[in-house]
């Protein structure tokens, strides 16, 4: 009897761990608590078409890998990084994930970096129009 009783607790134990485990480490999503989120990055190539190709792929790719459709298209700057957004804006976990995906996505001969994310208000009109 003590064996059966000290299995069923062993067993219960180890699901209520597995349980705890699987919630502490699953995906949650979610929208932050800004209107939008801007990501400014930097992109080097070796021998690919162009920059501005090569930053529109890894955007495109990323921000489809965390599941966002309201998405401004990379806009290049003055001192060469690019610049987009997303609205609304991405939680601490979300900004994590995108920003591992630019920093180490593996698009042939393509290399991101962020420089940063900002979280604010919205500027201009939704991003999903000015790729239109």
């Amino acid at each position: 009897m003590r064996v059966i009783l000290a299995m069923l607790v062993t067993a219960g134990l180890a699901f209520f761990g597995f349980q705890l485990l699987q919630e502490t480490t699953e995906y949650h999503g979610g929208d932050g608590k800004a209107a939008q989120t801007t990501v400014t990055f930097t992109v080097k190539i070796k021998r690919y078409h162009s920059v501005e190709v090569a930053a529109n792929a890894l955007w495109q790719t990323c921000t489809g890998n965390i599941g966002w459709n309201d998405i401004s298209p990379p806009a290049r700057q003055a001192d060469g990084s690019y610049i987009a957004s997303v609205r609304p804006s991405l939680t601490e976990d979300t900004k994590r994930r995108l920003r591992g995906c630019l920093d180490e996505a593996t698009l042939d001969r393509v290399q991101g970096k962020v420089v940063r994310t900002v979280d604010g208000p919205a500027t201009g009109p939704s991003p999903t129009t000015m790729a239109r």
